[in-house]
């Protein structure tokens, strides 16, 4: 049996995928006991406004609070009177903060672990369904056995580097929608229809995605800096320059990082 520490959509959707495993799933617990409700309505299980009500029901718990609130949540649960011959493993689903968060529960006598799914949660129905495909970035060997039942990928990590790990994933799928909506602000200026440009921009970031999943790094590349096509960049800076002088910056950096993949500085002068 397992329950959620944190009602969230991250919460949410690992209930119901959890319980589609064949995993009982006892609740939720939040410090909103709204959002205990709704989450244990949505995975037809229960809420609990007791925490200690919460812990004892399950044998494992998951934190999945926001990241800054976990070690308040640690010290919490440490502070209850659960005996350690319970056989509890507590853990969490932050990308940044290695197991060693909480520490207070393991100094209790608990075993403790984090999880972190590889999937931007959207709230959408959709998001159980991708659970089946997302891998989970382990720090202990003890969640392998875990995920051998939901039939997930895992990658392990050393705790030290989780910040240097969750980055890269803020990157991934964080930045890349600055990067849609800067590319997007630019097709507006052209004078393109707001609806038109997203149905237009779709199917081309599908493109790109698939030739990242066939080809690594600079063989994914396509375009003028992989071609070496030096009068397109500079027709590109001169448009920026004129017409959105703030994206320049952004595009030369962009366009450097893109060189050094490709190891070829045929154009560096101009996007210096």
């Amino acid at each position: 049996m397992i329950a959620f520490v944190g009602a969230g959509k991250v919460a949410t959707a690992l209930g119901n995928y959890f319980r589609t495993k064949g995993i009982d799933v006892a609740g939720y617990y939040s410090r909103n006991f709204g959002n205990a409700r709704q989450a244990a309505e949505i995975t037809n299980t229960r809420p609990f406004a007791n925490l200690q009500e919460l812990i004892n029901s399950s044998r494992m718990i998951w934190i999945t609070t926001s990241d800054d609130a976990i070690e308040e949540v640690a010290i919490q649960i440490a502070a209850l009177n659960i005996p350690p011959s319970e056989n509890k493993m507590f853990l969490h689903t932050s990308g940044v903060h290695s197991t060693g968060i909480l520490l207070p529960i393991k100094e209790k006598g608990f075993s403790t672990g984090s999880a972190h799914p590889l999937l931007s949660f959207s709230g959408e129905p959709t998001t159980v369904e991708k659970l089946n495909h997302t891998w989970f970035t382990i720090e202990n060997d003890e969640l392998t056995e875990f995920f051998k039942k939901t039939n997930n990928p895992v990658i392990k990590i050393d705790g030290k580097q989780k910040a240097l790990y969750h980055t890269a994933c803020s990157i991934l799928a964080n930045y890349m929608v600055t990067l849609m909506d800067i590319s997007f602000s630019i097709f507006e200026k052209t004078g393109i229809e707001k609806d038109k440009i997203r149905n237009a921009a779709i199917p081309l970031l599908e493109s790109v995605i698939q030739n990242t999943k066939y080809k690594a790094g600079k063989d994914a590349l396509t375009g003028p800096l992989k071609r070496g096509d030096e009068n397109t960049i500079r027709m590109h800076l001169q448009s920026l320059e004129k017409d959105m002088p703030g994206l320049v910056e952004i595009y030369k950096t962009l366009g450097r990082e893109t060189m050094k993949m490709l190891d070829d500085y045929r154009l560096s002068e101009i996007l210096k």
